[in-house]
Order: structure tokens, then sequence, then C-alpha cells
């Protein structure tokens, strides 16, 4: 059966889709606990601009090595070696299985949030776990009809956040945006700061916000056109930056900053106070819903097509090779949603909230490591090919954001990540047991780490 490739269209509703998921619409409280307005705005265009540089980053490569189809795994390995590309892969994959269990866990809390008789925990397992094997379903049926149903989704719910920026712009209140002392005073909870702190804190949520900018490069083999890759990739941000900066925004100069830090659903705070009345609540949540589904949709199209890529290089064990009539990497695609359902647990946790914030940090913690390695991939390839002063300052501005952002987030998490990378070790070793000298000294190092920010975990060294 000929496979039907991805066009530009599909690839934009891909990345945007990936990318907006819940985290969009909890950003303005998100970020108002961490920043004052104009130092968000500040954080906004700071992160913004690392953003688009590593997705130009994407975008040269997507254009100068268009055999490299398997997206920042073979861009790490091809730059760095096999176990390099491994880690690459193995904390972007698990990165992405955080992430989907903090769309689950979202899902669920604003689920209850509109039930007369919220659901257990054991009734939030249960829903998550159906919604997995139906999403596994519909995956194994193509990747081209799962896109088309991403894409129907996509613009579902960017409908709500249009209505959220026509009305919050006819709201917008300049002075209650200006908070007084903001460089020093944090004015949702009064405490003392400054702006390079706020700024650090900001950048966890902005970074979370644009995981996914790499989908189209991580799919690159089902494109129609390989040069649309990158394309798509530069639009998709414009789009999203454009969207997250309105939306986040807005709202602060709508709602003072100590009501915003306290809103559960910030976003229909809004749109209590226009025409629409108590009736923006349930659109927002209705909207949110459908963001985590359609976000959750996407990655179940990544995260099996960059297990399968790696395991054609000998990096996974074999039977990841394995794909089904539909050219779906069905055995990835099983093994992908059998470890959420093993993960999903979580949702039997009262803590739902705190469950969602450490799943989507270590998400972004761990995505980060791959964003880096392709962005100093970007930099050895732009002084080795000699392609111009102007690629090679994209691409140490890109590793610089991507190594100040993954300290920014929090060492905490950067130190937890060793855990994950140090399961990978013995996956790795199954499927290439033959590692160099400089490769075993890696392994070590992450082995060490990860043990030793284990023990640090059990005993309260290390708190999330």
């Amino acid at each position: 059966m000929k496979e039907k490739k991805l066009n530009l269209f599909l690839l934009i509703t891909l990345i945007v889709g990936t990318i907006i998921g819940g985290g969009i619409f909890n950003s303005p409280t998100d970020l108002i606990l961490k920043a004052n307005p104009l130092t968000a705005l500040i954080a906004w265009l700071i992160g913004g601009f690392g953003i688009l540089m590593l997705a130009l980053v994407f975008y040269k490569l997507a254009l100068v090595k268009p055999e490299l189809d398997g997206g920042i795994y073979t861009y790490a390995k091809e730059g760095f070696g096999n176990y390099v590309g491994f880690n690459s892969f193995w904390g972007y994959w698990l990165g992405s299985i955080f992430g989907n269990i903090a769309f689950i866990s979202l899902f669920f809390k604003t689920l209850n949030s509109m039930l007369p008789h919220p659901l257990s925990p054991f009734g939030c397992f249960i829903g998550g776990s159906v919604i997995l094997w139906i999403y596994t379903w519909i995956g194994w049926r193509g990747v081209r009809e799962v896109s088309i149903l991403n894409a129907v989704i996509t613009i579902a719910k960017l409908l709500p956040l249009i209505l959220v920026i026509v009305i919050g712009i006819t709201l917008f209140q300049p002075h209650v945006f200006s908070v007084a002392q903001w460089t020093h005073v944090l004015a949702s909870n009064h405490h003392s700061t400054n702006i390079s702190q706020q700024i650090g804190q900001a950048m966890s949520t902005i970074v979370w916000c644009f995981v996914g900018i790499e989908a189209a490069v991580s799919m690159s083999r089902r494109a129609k056109k390989h040069s649309e890759v990158g394309l798509a990739t530069v639009i998709s941000f414009v789009i999203v930056w454009s969207l997250y900066v309105l939306i986040s925004l807005l709202p602060m100069g709508i709602i003072p900053a100590n009501e915003l830090g306290s809103s559960s659903v910030p976003l229909a705070t809004v749109l209590s106070k226009s025409v629409i009345g108590n009736w923006g609540a349930l659109i927002i949540k209705v909207g949110l819903l459908i963001s985590l589904l359609g976000a959750l949709l996407s990655w179940f199209m990544i995260g099996p097509e960059i297990a399968y890529v790696t395991s054609m290089d000998h990096a996974m064990p074999k039977p990841f090779k394995l794909i089904n009539r539909h050219n779906v990497p069905g055995f990835a695609l099983i093994v992908y949603t059998l470890i959420m359902q093993l993960i999903l647990v979580v949702l039997l946790l009262p803590q739902l909230q705190t469950a969602y914030t450490i799943a989507y940090t270590l998400a972004a913690t761990t995505t980060l490591v791959a964003y880096l390695l392709s962005a100093l991939y970007g930099l050895k390839l732009a002084i080795k090919e000699s392609y111009g002063f102007g690629f090679k300052l994209i691409a140490i501005i890109a590793s610089a954001y991507a190594i100040y952002t993954l300290f920014a987030t929090g060492i905490e998490y950067a130190f937890a990540s060793a855990i994950i990378f140090a399961l990978g070790i013995p996956l790795y070793l199954s499927a290439a047991p033959k590692m160099k000298r400089f490769e075993k000294v890696i392994a070590l190092v992450i082995g060490v780490a990860g043990i030793l920010a284990l023990v640090m975990i059990v005993r309260g060294g290390i708190s999330f």
C-alpha cells in the first residue's frame, strides 16, 4: 500500500497541535506567580528569541541534511556518536511520555471541576486508560489519517483562544498591567524578587509551552516535500509564539495580579468580565479538554515514529523495526502505550496538580537535552562546512539558550533527569553492545549520577 505523505498544512497543524496542549490555558496564572507582567513580557521576548534560534537550526538542518530524517536523534548521532544519539532519543522519548501523563492529569483535573460528582482517582485511572487505548487503535490505522484528525482538533481548539484574544483586547487596561515596584516585588504574593530571578523562573513555563517545535523534523520521513519541513517549523513558531504572548499577557492587563495568581481557570475569568459572563468558564474548560486530547494525539504519532527510526540504526531492540500494513511502527506504538499505562498510576494519587507540575518539568528538562544536542550539532556543522557566519551565530545562540534554560528550569530536575538517562543504559547495551571508550565513560558518569540522584530523592535531599 502506497503511503500518503503529509503536506505543508498537515505539517503545520501537527506542530501547532503538538505544542498547544494544556499549558496555554493556564499560562497567565503560571507566569504571574513567577514574574510581574512587564518582566513576563521580557521573558517572552528572550524565550521566544531563543526558541526561534532553535527553530532556525532545525530549519537549516532540514535543508542541508535531508537524509537525516530522524530529527533530534539523527542530529545528535551524526554529531556525537551512537550512544549520545541514543540518549537524545531516550530523553526526548521518555519526555514525551511524561508530557502525555501531564496532559491526562490536567484533563481529569479539568473534567472533575465540571462534574457535579467528581471522578475518584480510580475512575480517572480507568478513564485515562480508555483514552490511551482508543488512541492506540487510531494510531494503528495510519499516520496520514491521524494527522487529518489532528488538523481538525487543532482548528477546534484554537477557536476559544481566538475568542479570548478578541475579548481580551477590548478589556485590556494598561494601568492593571503596569504594576508598581515590578522590578523587586512580586505583585501576585508581595514576595521580594528581582528581574533576573523572575525571568529565570518564568523560563521553565515558556520552555514547556514550546515543547513540540521539532515535531515536523521528527516526522520528516513522512513529509510529501522534505523542503517543507523547515518551513513548517518556522511558520508554526510564529503562530504559536503570537498566540502564547497574547493569551498569557492580556489577562495580566485585565485581572489584578493577586486575583490572577489564585485563579484556577484564568481565561474563563477573562471571559466572565465580558458579555459572555459565566458561560466563559464552560467554553474555556471544553476548549482545554479538546486541546489536551489533540496534543496527546500528536504525540501518538511522534513517539512511536522516533523509536522506529532509532531502531533502524540498531540503537533500539529489533522488534521496534516492525511495521503493520498501514506502515505504522506497530510494536513501538504498543510499547509506547504500555509504558504510559504503567506510569498512569499517578492518576490514583489525589495530588493531580503536583503530579502534573513534576511531569511537565521533567518532560521539559529531558527534551531540552535533546534540543541542546541538536543545536550543538548545528554549530559543529556550521564550523565544519562553512555555512556562513549567520548560521554559526544562530547555532551559538540556540546552544546557549538551551544551556541557560536547562539550569533555569531547576538544577534539581536536571539532576533527577540522570535517573531517566541511566535507565536507558541496559536497553542500549541490549541493542548495540559495542561501545567506544568515550561512550563507556559517558555511560559511567550517567549511571553514577542517576544512582546519586535516586539516593538523594529517597533521603529527601532533592525535593520537587
